[in-house]
């Protein structure tokens, strides 16, 4: 039994190593806009990459919830010979939505350091500090580096890798992220394929002559902008099948839960915040002609539709397909979603669409009440798209832009329009006609009345907002990403007062900006579901305020963290044109700098004598949300403290957990400063429910103890 547990173990290790070694998946983060997610290296977008690397992160809830599953990338093409002179009638290269093989398949090219992946800079990142902590990321980091002229136009950040392709296609990602108020809500996705015939990382070319025939490129994505949770919660749709769209696009949005007993479209939380409203998109923005020809092919994406993503090809696990399966996904790439490609009876568009083009009904005009009554969704449903074909001599390329983006009502309207709904006062907040989905025509009785038409009406608009981002994505492609730039972020630091919270920040970079004009100071107290930002003070041009580099939080609350970020703001004059067809007076973005890691707390001065040491809240009950600090669940104060003091914690059997170091000469510490030290012992475990004693030994300023201590109890109920 031993030997045969010992060579389990020594199989497992190995087959660890292998699947690794398949998928090393080296990233970099995109962490300027409203939106952020891991490029990799080997174009993985799916759920073999680390973290599950596409599920996509929006402002709309602090960053703290996955949008999008998978994504799959395919090339696929015909009558194809590898090295070794065996034919295939069709053949098919890519990243996977569930699988993704970086040594045989969609292999990173090394440079000369041996990177395979580089993040280019438009300018240095703000440092950010609260109360002498850092928050902002290291930089630079390997393969990191602070390079305008580089990225193509005015992108805060391009991120660039080269892969190369087991059918001889070489792939040059770059993926580029504004910033920019107007175009903060999309990442921008710019890929060129060419012939080069190098199957493999050396550098002999194994296909030095064939020609790449019948070319697909195929995108396959299942959204979840409603979250994960139970299946069949999200509508799919497109746009763009006409001549006379402007736009090309792919989307899902929230839909009403067939188990469900109410209307919750949205996903209303107990207290009524509307927790999943957005809408989250895949926008078609440039395809190549020709080889020869860089025009825009306007009628691209050649086929569109929606499917099963259990069917064997939905091509998660594409590597495990036959040749015949491969054979019958050609068919799907350039023949559509038809019974002839084994799919489901034909639902092809035939009038009015693009001549030649196969596009399936949109998934919420097939007349069907719930997202489940389409009997060839077992699990969850995808959206498809395939662009071409194209023949590709050796040398010869093509370039393929998308975005994927998001569009939502703003958090402020998700917390009003929730509880108005919750109290049956949702009328009063909509004062348009209803903007509900075609499903809703058909089926008006998913809403049972006014009060629930209000509210998904809200959340409905979250599509203008969708469709405005991805026009934006496309003007900024149309003007060669040459998009207008505000000043640069400044570099802010916070800290911490007895009677007030401090912001400072270093103007020297935002301030040559030539048209710079002031800088805008805004101020949030977090919550667990969202984050609303409000102005607090500007100075400079137009501002009643003169010019300077630090402001004084005076109106802040003791104990309560709060976060800020600082702005700065140019006049407007001196900008081009933007998406919306005039100058504007920009601003640089708010997540560049916003402290929402760490936050900064009103403190008082020390109390005269250790008897006045008081724990809040005690007892600490994880269920009283409204006795715990806002958006700081878990933590605990120390208040009327001594201003130099040691506080140890310990078990009511006497083991120590904890020792603070209070040293800021003020009354108040936090247990933790940041929010995953709260309530966590010196080895970083979340303190259970028990009795816990406190015991405060004051010091001297020089750390010296004064030989005066204190003891303190309190209750933690979890």
């Amino acid at each position: 039994m031993k030997k045969i547990s010992i060579t389990f173990a020594l199989c497992f290790i190995f087959s660890l190593f292998l699947y690794s070694a398949a998928n090393a998946d080296v990233y970099k983060w995109v962490k300027v806009g409203s939106m952020r997610d891991r490029v990799i290296d080997s174009i993985n977008q799916g759920v073999s990459a680390p973290f599950r690397n596409n599920w996509l992160f929006y402002y709309y809830d602090n960053f703290m919830r996955r949008n999008s599953p998978q994504t799959a990338t395919y090339l696929v093409c015909k009558d194809w010979t590898d090295p070794d002179g065996n034919y295939y009638p069709y053949m098919q290269t890519g990243a996977g939505g569930a699988h993704s093989d970086e040594v045989t398949v969609t292999m990173p090219v090394p440079d000369a350091e041996g990177l395979t992946i580089h993040a280019y800079h438009r300018i240095t990142p703000p440092k950010i500090t609260v109360d002498g902590n850092r928050l902002d990321d290291f930089f630079p980091q390997e393969g990191d580096e602070v390079a305008p002229d580089k990225i193509p136009g005015t992108a805060d950040i391009m991120i660039e890798s080269t892969v190369n392709t087991h059918i001889g296609i070489t792939i040059h990602q770059k993926v580029l992220a504004w910033s920019q108020i107007n175009h903060d809500d999309y990442i921008l996705y710019d890929w060129t394929f060419t012939n080069t015939g190098n199957t493999d990382l050396d550098d002999d070319i194994e296909l030095p002559s064939q020609t790449i025939k019948g070319l697909y490129v195929w995108r396959a994505t299942r959204y979840a902008p409603a979250g994960l949770g139970p299946r069949y919660q999200n509508w799919y749709s497109h746009y763009g099948e006409h001549p006379e769209d402007t736009l090309r696009i792919s989307y899902g949005y929230t839909a009403r839960r067939p188990t469900s007993t109410k209307d919750d479209v949205g996903y209303p939380s107990s207290v009524g915040f509307l927790q999943y409203p957005q809408y989250m998109g895949e926008a078609t923005l440039h395809v190549d002609r020709a080889p020869n020809d860089p025009t825009d092919w306007r009628m691209m994406p050649f086929v569109t539709g929606t499917g099963n993503c259990d069917i064997p090809i939905a091509n998660w696990l594409w590597y495990e397909l036959s040749a015949d399966e491969i054979a019958t996904q050609y068919l799907l790439y350039s023949q559509g979603f038809t019974a002839k490609a084994g799919l489901w009876d034909n639902t092809e568009m035939t009038e009015g669409v693009w001549p030649g083009s196969h596009h399936s009904v949109r998934m919420d005009e097939l007349g069907i009440k719930w997202v489940k009554d389409n009997h060839f969704y077992t699990w969850h449903p995808w959206t498809g798209k395939s662009s071409g074909p194209w023949d590709l001599k050796i040398g010869e390329s093509i370039r393929y832009v998308y975005s994927m983006l998001f569009g939502s009502i703003s958090p402020r309207v998700g917390w009003d329009v929730g509880r108005a709904w919750q109290n049956g006062k949702a009328t009063e907040t909509w004062k348009g006609p209803w903007n509900l989905p075609p499903q809703y025509t058909v089926y008006p009785e998913l809403c049972k009345d006014d009060n629930d038409r209000a509210k998904d009406s809200w959340v409905f608009t979250g599509k203008d907002s969708l469709f405005q981002n991805a026009y934006a994505s496309q003007w900024a492609v149309r003007n060669d990403y040459d998009v207008p730039t505000p000043p640069s972020a400044p570099s802010i630091e916070i800290k911490s007062l007895p009677d007030r919270v401090r912001i400072e920040w270093d103007g020297t970079e935002s301030e040559k900006a030539s048209d710079f004009a002031g800088y805008r100071v805004y101020r949030t107290i977090p919550t667990k579901d969202s984050i609303f930002w409000y102005q607090i003070f500007e100075c400079g041009k137009g501002t009643p305020n003169a010019l300077t580099h630090r402001f004084d939080d005076a109106t802040a609350s003791r104990g309560i963290g709060y976060a800020y970020y600082v702005t700065a703001f140019d006049d407007g004059i001196g900008n081009k044109t933007d998406v919306h067809g005039r100058k504007e007076s920009l601003e640089s973005g708010k997540y560049l700098n916003e402290t929402t890691l760490g936050l900064a707390h009103l403190t008082r001065p020390p109390a005269a004598k250790l008897s006045d040491v008081r724990v809040v809240p005690n007892p600490f009950n994880i269920g009283a949300e409204n006795l715990q600090y806002p958006g700081e669940p878990d933590k605990i104060m120390f208040l009327d403290l001594p201003g130099y003091c040691t506080i140890k914690i310990y078990t009511e059997s006497g083991d120590l957990i904890k020792t603070l170091y209070h040293t800021s000469g003020s009354g108040d510490e936090s247990w933790g400063n940041l929010l995953e030290e709260h309530s966590a012992t010196d080895d970083g475990q979340i303190v259970v429910s028990g009795i816990y004693i406190a015991v405060i030994e004051e010091n001297n300023e020089d750390g010296t103890p004064t030989g005066n201590t204190h003891f303190a109890k309190f209750v933690i109920v979890r």
